[in-house]
């Protein structure tokens, strides 16, 4: 009797798991699309404008200006985002990315390549908060009807994998596409995140605008000054890998690095990113754990930085780039769960837009514009003759030491 009545609570746990696993799945997929564009864009877009002939100063101001508009127009896209719909607004930024890139290839000009790159990028930099908030929204409406929760890390990780996958067939498809004709690749590419969002719109539960909820930014008026904290610490942690995206291949390069062992390490830091996506996000469950978690990525930050400022062997490079699952991932993960948590009812991807634009605005400051366009200048992959073997991460370091910013950056940089 106990055995007949027991069936039909464990057919409704397995149903429940396999909502679960469905939507976690697609939420995963979406993310995966998403950022599909970002392992061709991140090694190769800074390269293309060289190869189309723009200066140094030229190639600086396309690249940042993007970041200058995502500290101005994040909060208001985030603000739409809540009032008509999160998966609609962010259907509507991964089409004009794509949009974009598709101009991009007929554009003459600096002016109008310039036009073109602000709004593919500007619309491509939006995409990771949005995605975010709607995966914490279906998180929360999960909890709210009693299914089990779904792991923030296992979706996230798609992103990773992703960019991670595209970085490494990059040499090939540089192939297939060479010289300019690279922004076509990149148009192809960004079919697939306008396909996913608008699918994900059209076929996912909207949330509604709930205009008798009470209470601003975060669902405690006194939970303010901390969701301030948290972004202010998670740009600046993030804002302190700048210096390694930038100039950690040429610094590897000059002590004598093969091509193989940077790409390898490159591969590390996004391989231990995922592991902690996958494995690290069935430990937090409320605030206080992810306000833990974002303490000891700082932690493993500090720890990072210092040992490479000691310019050590390959090896501990190794090491070093395993710690990129603290200092990225966990910093990462901790900030954008704690200010779920945080955030009200209706402003779930304010928070996350306001945590974006804080990132963009560091980093600018960071930054401060410059770009070693020096370096992507003397790449022999994007000219008329095509590279002349480019296998994927190694290929960065044959074309004059440009490397790749790893996945791991794409919300502060966006990786």
């Amino acid at each position: 009797m106990h055995s007949y009545s027991s069936r039909p609570v464990s057919r409704s746990r397995t149903a429940a798991r396999r909502i679960e696993g469905a939507r976690a799945w697609r939420l995963s997929g979406l993310s995966a699309a998403l950022f599909l564009p970002f392992g061709l864009y991140l090694p190769y877009f800074p390269v293309w404008l060289a190869a189309r002939g723009f200066s140094a100063s030229e190639i600086a101001a396309t690249l940042a200006t993007p970041l200058i508009l995502r500290v101005l127009l994040m909060p208001i896209i985030a603000y739409i985002a809540d009032r008509r719909g999160i998966a609609a607004t962010l259907a509507f930024c991964a089409c004009f990315m794509a949009i974009g890139f598709f101009s991009l290839g007929f554009a003459h000009g600096f002016a109008l390549v310039f036009l073109g790159s602000v709004l593919a990028i500007s619309a491509q930099g939006s995409m990771p908060a949005l995605a975010d908030a709607l995966s914490l929204a279906e998180i929360r409406r999960f909890e709210k009807i009693g299914l089990r929760r779904i792991q923030f890390g296992r979706i996230r990780v798609g992103a990773s994998l992703s960019v991670l996958s595209m970085m490494l067939l990059s040499g090939l498809i540089v192939g297939a596409f060479p010289g300019e004709r690279i922004i076509y690749a990149l148009t192809l590419l960004s079919i697939f995140p306008a396909i996913a969002a608008v699918a994900t719109a059209l076929t996912m539960r909207r949330l509604r605008f709930d205009h008798s909820a009470r209470g601003g930014l975060t669902e405690d008026r006194h939970a303010l000054p901390l969701a301030i904290l948290v972004i202010m610490a998670a740009a600046l942690v993030q804002a302190s890998h700048a210096e390694i995206y930038a100039f950690g291949t040429l610094q590897w390069k000059s002590n004598g690095f093969t091509s193989g062992a940077i790409g390898l390490a490159w591969a590390i830091g996004v391989m231990s990113e995922s592991v902690l996506f996958i494995f690290g996000g069935r430990y937090i469950r409320g605030i206080r754990q992810a306000l833990s978690l974002l303490t000891l990525g700082a932690a493993g930050a500090v720890v990072r930085w210092v040992a490479m400022s000691l310019n050590p062997g390959a090896t501990i490079v190794f090491l070093l780039q395993v710690m990129h699952s603290l200092s990225f991932a966990a910093t990462y993960m901790g900030a954008v769960l704690a200010l779920g948590a945080l955030a009200g009812r209706n402003h779930r991807a304010r928070m996350q837009g306001w945590a974006s634009a804080a990132m963009a605005l560091v980093h600018g400051a960071r930054d401060n514009g410059q770009w070693p366009a020096d370096v992507s200048l003397r790449c022999p992959c994007l000219s008329r003759d095509g590279c002349s073997g480019g296998r994927g991460v190694g290929t960065y370091v044959d074309c004059g030491g440009f490397a790749p910013a790893p996945p791991g950056d794409g919300i502060a940089a966006s990786i």
